[in-house]
């Protein structure tokens, strides 16, 4: 049986966050930011421009937003979203990757099963629907979600 648990010590044993790809990064780094913003009081928009720009997205931080929003009230974990210089991939940045990761590979049914399993039901609902819209938007500019056995893995989580 394969618990959050062990989950998160395998990632951290394959040194995943050392290895992320661009597209994994600006999504764990994007939902980080919106959470440091909401603690200090910033504006997340101002910093979330250049990361735009850069991979030429549209204006997506409502749906960011939104998402930290869902994972802070549909889960009773402490920390799901890490902190802006957190070194390793906390549990619920792993399961918005793996929903994308998911939804960029029509596989719709497996995220929206992985996102019931973790979060409670509205949130999940709500969830399910931006992450949607979110990885149709970084599949459009080029951001994969690139395969990893622990995306695709059959595995319970819980």
């Amino acid at each position: 049986m394969n618990t959050k648990d062990n989950i998160g010590t395998e990632i951290s044993k394959t040194g995943i966050l050392m290895d992320l790809d661009t597209s994994e990064l600006m999504v764990i780094w994007s939902l980080r930011h919106c959470v440091s913003c909401s603690i200090t009081g910033e504006d997340p928009k101002d910093l979330f421009k250049l990361c735009f720009e850069q991979h030429q997205l549209p204006d997506i931080s409502a749906l960011i937003e939104e998402v930290v929003y869902g994972i802070g009230e549909g889960t009773d974990d402490k920390g799901p979203i890490g902190a802006e210089l957190c070194d390793h991939v906390h549990y619920g940045e792993f399961k918005v990757l793996e929903a994308l990761y998911k939804l960029q590979n029509d596989k719709y049914e497996d995220a929206n099963s992985s996102l019931h399993d973790y979060l409670k039901p509205n949130q999940a609902r709500s969830t399910y629907k931006i992450l949607n819209a979110f990885a149709a938007i970084l599949e459009r500019v080029n951001l994969i979600i690139p395969s990893r056995k622990q995306y695709s893995s059959d595995r319970y989580t819980h």
